[in-house]
């Protein structure tokens, strides 16, 4: 009986461990298939990758060793899950996110299918900055003195009294509107009407920037001759144009005038020949519909490939006397660029750097998209040209305006209102090119001189009671070159070019 019984027990334990051994051969046969297809899935989303890459030969690829199928959709909206509501075409300008869908197969006919999503950005090259504002409802020039040419994307333009600006003047949406004494050394491009509600303003003409000192409006002209304004170079209207007496001044067109319409000229103007009723849109050089798409917004934060990151100490944003004594010694050490980046940051990055002198090394510092940021530059210093950016980051990558452009967002949610400062006292060193940049839009007063560049959603807040010149600026792979000149020699023109990639690998599921 023992033997039987021991015998009985070896064969129970036998079967045992032959069944385990069947089934995780089992196992591991379904696993290998199932493990297949998802290679296969994953090599056919890659072929589809380098298919787009490829100046978009193909959307979509499929392969019998190994067994997949494998389609790309794109979409201009928000991160997607699925395909479902995207299109089959290839990425534009105006494209947000790829997404492919790829079906591998295994020898059993197991399957694996993946969503694979990309961020796909189109990035403008050799752009308009300066002081570029966005969807403002009124904007004066904010500066005393500005030298470059100033682009206003969307909003209404109106000069400060005794302001100066040496550069052509372009609103693409808006109205133009001059006050006592402004001057502009330049030419004058506006969608809107043109006009003045005070004397004494000058358009000049700028041979440098090769400018005529002319007005191109697709709108109407309202001047009176009171305190003798002047127009260097010519009126081209696509509205009436009427130059009227005031003031007992004398006002002066050194060129011609043109009216798509009619024209009424008071005895009160010395102009040139005056043709009207000529039914002609006015001619813009570069064009509106060229300058709307070449200052695009452009949409920065810390994931916009700066390079090396040095992640900022949260701490020591708990007042702007730690923060000042934290970034300091940073920002006046080393001689390789630096990128601080507070976004994980809770509290607002408030700086007061007059005594960071000298700048040894091009500085970009980053503040998350819900905390504000406070600058102040008195006084900086440096013995070689170098970039000092300030960015605050746009909360949101995909909001897009009525037209599919992209378009600042102010916080995380868009509900944020608060504007970013900007302030300086002390002479800044004209090596330092100063840049700030902010989806909220700026407020302060500066009243020293400085270079560099505004670039912003509104600075309807903002005042500069001394000059500000324009300087091209750009960071490698994160910010394109924006630079300070449409026309002329060394001016943008019409070489602006758009660079469309796609991004890393943002997330993937697998069913």
């Amino acid at each position: 009986m023992a033997v039987v019984v021991v015998m009985l027990l070896g064969f129970i334990i036998a079967s045992t461990i032959a069944a385990t051994v069947l089934f995780t051969i089992q196992a591991n046969s379904t696993n290998r298939s199932t493990t297949q297809a998802f290679i296969a899935a994953e090599s056919g989303r890659d072929q589809v990758v380098s298919q787009i890459v490829n100046a978009c030969s193909g959307m979509s690829a499929t392969s019998t060793s190994p067994q997949f199928t494998s389609q790309a959709y794109t979409t201009t909206g928000s991160q997607p899950s699925s395909p479902t509501g995207l299109t089959k075409t290839c990425p534009t300008k105006d494209t947000t996110y790829v997404l492919i869908q790829s079906t591998g197969t295994g020898p059993d006919g197991s399957t694996s299918t993946i969503n694979s999503v990309y961020r796909w950005s189109a990035t403008y090259t050799n752009v308009p900055g300066g002081v570029v504002t966005y969807f403002s409802g009124s904007v004066s020039q904010g500066v005393a003195h500005y030298t470059g040419d100033l682009v206003l994307r969307n909003g209404d333009w109106s000069c400060l009294q005794n302001g100066i600006l040496d550069g052509d003047l372009y609103v693409l949406t808006g109205t133009v509107s001059f006050s006592n004494n402004c001057t502009i050394n330049g030419d004058v491009w506006s969608n809107g009407y043109v006009s003045s509600n005070s004397l004494a303003w000058k358009v000049n003409a700028n041979v440098p920037n090769g400018s005529t000192g002319s007005i191109t409006t697709n709108g109407y002209v309202d001047f009176t001759a009171d305190g003798s304004p002047t127009i260097a170079g010519n009126i081209s209207a696509g509205g009436t144009v009427t130059l009227k007496a005031g003031g007992g001044g004398a006002g002066k067109v050194g060129g011609t005038v043109t009216s798509k319409t009619t024209a009424s000229v008071a005895s009160a103007w010395t102009t040139g020949a005056v043709t009207q009723n000529t039914g002609t849109d006015p001619t813009f050089v570069p064009t509106l519909d060229w300058l709307l798409a070449a200052t695009r917004w452009i949409d920065l934060n810390n994931t916009s490939g700066w390079g090396t990151i040095t992640n900022g100490d949260c701490s020591a944003l708990k007042n702007a006397g730690t923060a000042t004594a934290y970034v300091q010694p940073l920002i006046t050490s080393g001689t390789t660029p630096l990128v601080l980046d507070f976004t994980s940051c809770t509290k607002a990055t408030n700086l007061n750097l007059s005594t960071a002198s000298p700048i040894t090394r091009d500085v970009a510092i980053i503040t998350g998209p819900n905390n504000t940021m406070t600058i102040n530059v008195s006084g900086l210093t440096s013995s070689t040209v170098h970039q000092l950016m300030f960015i605050h980051s746009d909360g949101n990558l995909d909001d897009r305006d009525a037209d599919g452009a992209p378009q600042p967002t102010c916080g995380s949610t868009g509900t944020m209102n608060a504007a970013d400062g900007f302030g300086t006292a002390g002479t800044i060193s004209p090596n330092l090119h100063i840049m700030i940049y902010s989806p909220c839009g700026l407020n302060g007063t500066v009243t020293a001189s400085f270079s560099g560049q505004l670039y912003t959603n509104d600075t309807t807040n903002f005042h500069s009671g001394s000059a500000y010149t324009c300087q091209t600026m750009s960071w490698p792979s994160a910010l394109p070159s924006l630079g300070c000149k449409i026309k002329g020699p060394g001016g943008i023109g019409n070489d602006t070019t758009v660079t469309q990639k796609l991004g890393s690998l943002i997330v993937q599921t697998e069913q």
